[in-house]
């Protein structure tokens, strides 16, 4: 995964405003802790164990990464120790920065109907490169990879984003500004909107109702991460 890659995008060619909403997404902790986030390790075997199923994973951007690169998507106790081997391998050995890591990361994840890596989506969405990315639309973007088909329902018939997509929105822009990454007058002049302007919008179903798993009960990696 390099330049060879007509799709790769170097992570010094992407929108600090796309990695930093990412980050706080789905790893807020990825630049200090060793692969695991032992907080939301707990809270998910707790939720699974409770549902007696894999409802929850509470996985870092370390762990997703292997499991793109080198595993199977199967539910299992022994896929998921596997990944835990390899996780350790790789955090504890130094053999892959996390620079590295975040940029491979951001190059192979789903964003879409067959849109894989930042390049691909950039476009896809906004019709531009991501290192153009706003602020607005980078957080859209990053609410999309927990599940990337849902995307489709992000809108009401009036064209705005949904309700629960407003409050993160503001969770993630909050989480921004407290880290100083954002200014207030960024997070003050936050707009609860995208347009979008590539071939995704074909893909929109603007409707007021939906299907309910398209709808997160929560954000779980928000609120795990340490601030």
């Amino acid at each position: 995964m390099g330049p060879e890659n007509p799709d790769f995008v170097p992570l010094t060619e992407i929108s600090p405003l796309l990695i930093n909403s990412v980050l706080t997404a789905e790893d807020g902790t990825f630049r200090f802790h060793r692969g695991f986030n032992e907080e939301a390790f707990r809270q998910s075997i707790a939720t699974n164990i409770k549902e007696r199923r894999f409802a929850r994973g509470g996985s870092t951007i370390t762990m997703q990464l292997v499991k793109n690169v080198f595993l199977n998507r199967n539910k299992t106790v022994s896929r998921k120790l596997e990944e835990a081997i390899i996780v350790w391998m790789i955090e504890s050995t130094g053999m892959v920065s996390k620079d590295r890591m975040l940029e491979v990361y951001l190059n192979i994840i789903e964003w879409g109907p067959g849109i894989f890596g930042i390049g691909e989506a950039s476009q896809f969405y906004f019709s531009k490169h991501p290192s153009q990315l706003t602020l607005e639309e980078s957080i859209f973007l990053s609410s999309i990879i927990p599940n990337p088909k849902a995307f489709r329902y992000s809108f009401d018939k009036q064209g705005m984003l949904r309700e629960y997509l407003q409050y993160y929105f503001k969770l993630v822009a909050g989480r921004l500004a407290r880290k100083e990454i954002i200014t207030q007058e960024q997070l003050d002049q936050l707009k609860f909107g995208v347009e979008l302007k590539g071939p995704a919008l074909q893909y929109v179903v603007p409707t007021d109702t939906i299907p309910t798993d398209t709808v997160p009960t929560e954000f779980e990696p928000l609120f795990f991460e340490n601030l």
